[in-house]
């Protein structure tokens, strides 16, 4: 499956009311599914998740879309049957943290999330938290208090740069870049010393990288993640 990149100003999503849309058979097997995940990590926590329709991104380019909740059991379950088309993408915000230097910082998950051992920029999916009064998902919030909450890093400090949609089959990346005046070294001392603050810390750790090779002896980096890594280094979109 292919992967684009696509720059755009903004993104328009609006909540709707209603579930997904899932198969009545893959419906009735979340209870089971999701048991079973909680014997191997009881770690696992059953909130709310917002997925969104397939996107349509505008002459002017804005990415717009409209949104709904269900489960996160329900989103695990739909991940492991191969994500099976449901009229549903999973959006989430991407914090691409650039270094002075040139080198831009992904988290390594650890053992007690979903996605342990995966490497991919600090971000997270949308949640209830991220819907406005009126009903927009406020994507460029919930990237900033991802970026908070994982790495100790204010968004504040940082130089905003381009933002850019990853589309990777039932992953829709919202990438914005933020271009801090650290060192990459400085960058992964600060998060370090943040993380052994942390009594809920999400990151096992924090790798700078220039390109997806270079952690390949450090976890799998998913391919969304690789994709924007390389893109950049080869000049084929400008953060």
């Amino acid at each position: 499956m292919s992967i684009s990149i696509v720059p755009i100003k903004g993104v328009d999503i609006r909540f709707v009311e209603g579930t997904w849309e899932l198969p009545r058979d893959l419906r009735a097997s979340v209870g089971e599914r999701w048991a079973a995940m909680l014997a191997e990590n009881p770690h696992l926590w059953d909130g709310r998740i917002i997925g969104v329709t397939p996107p349509v991104i505008d002459e002017d380019g804005h990415l717009r879309a409209s949104a709904r909740e269900d489960a996160f059991s329900a989103f695990l379950t739909w991940r492991e049957a191969g994500f099976p088309e449901i009229g549903i993408r999973n959006l989430f915000g991407s914090a691409l943290i650039i270094s002075s230097d040139g080198f831009m910082l992904y988290g390594l998950m650890g053992k007690n999330t979903a996605n342990a051992g995966r490497i991919y920029p600090a971000g997270g999916s949308l949640e209830p938290r991220d819907v406005l009064p009126d009903g927009r998902i406020d994507v460029a919030r919930s990237t900033e208090w991802e970026l908070k909450e994982e790495t100790g890093l204010d968004h504040a400090e940082a130089r905003r740069g381009n933002l850019v949609a990853v589309l990777d089959g039932p992953r829709i990346s919202i990438g914005q870049a933020f271009h801090f005046s650290d060192t990459a070294d400085e960058l992964v001392m600060r998060i370090r010393a943040n993380l052994e603050q942390q009594e809920h810390r999400e990151l096992a750790d924090v790798v700078a990288l220039r390109r997806a090779a270079d952690a390949a002896s450090r976890g799998h980096v998913m391919a969304y993640a690789a994709e924007i890594l390389d893109a950049w280094q080869d000049g084929r979109i400008a953060l």
